[in-house]
């Protein structure tokens, strides 16, 4: 997978700003290191939509033209979490740039990974874009109800810690509505996300009704 130096750039709160080259080398290095180390895992689950409604407000407006859904996860797996040890372990700076390439490279998974779940959606159906526990109003303490409802503990190796954090740390959980409305279509997240001063925002974004 050859990440886009711009994502990486974004996690390292650079904005718009190109990776100086010395980073952008180090950037490539960490990938090559993850891309021999990491075995990532997926697993998803089509759902109602109101399964998960209830418990957020922001979530049911996210999926009000949707029906069902898929609830995911994906997981770069523990590799990830030891090389980004050993990289904290030899440099601070290679510790944040190997942090931004993860974060990158787990974007882009899900993204390809909702692409797959796309396929099996149906015919003239769309995917709304991620939501996740923690986003807007839906509590992190849902995460233990996610991963039981995907069976992940057994499946892929997701756990949480006591303190609700999502083992290994570079995984993801959330919901993608199926929806019949091309508009609700957009393949990034930023783009309905209502907090316009964070430092990682991704494009600009668009009004809803």
């Amino acid at each position: 997978m050859k990440l886009d130096q711009k994502e990486i750039a974004r996690y390292l709160g650079r904005g718009a700003a190109a990776l100086p080259p010395e980073v952008a080398a180090q950037a490539e290095a960490c990938q090559k290191e993850l891309a021999a180390a990491v075995t990532p895992r997926t697993i998803a689950r089509r759902l109602p939509v109101d399964t998960f409604t209830g418990e957020s407000r922001d979530l049911a407006h996210h999926l009000r033209h949707c029906r069902e859904g898929f609830l995911y996860a994906v997981t770069l797996g523990p590799a990830a979490d030891r090389l980004l040890r050993r990289w904290a372990a030899q440099s601070m700076a290679k510790a944040a740039v190997g942090q931004a390439v993860c974060a990158a490279w787990l974007d882009q998974l899900c993204a390809d990974y909702c692409q797959s779940l796309l396929a099996q959606a149906g015919e003239g159906a769309y995917l709304t874009p991620p939501f996740s526990p923690g986003y807007g109003d839906w509590a992190l303490s849902v995460q233990g109800r996610v991963l039981d409802l995907l069976e992940a503990p057994k499946r892929i190796g997701l756990t949480l810690t006591n303190g609700g954090m999502l083992v290994p740390e570079k995984s993801i959980t959330a919901v993608v509505g199926i929806s019949d409305r091309e508009e609700e279509s957009c393949g990034q997240k930023c783009m309905r996300c209502n907090k316009k001063d964070c430092p990682f925002r991704a494009g600009e974004a668009r009004s809803e009704d």
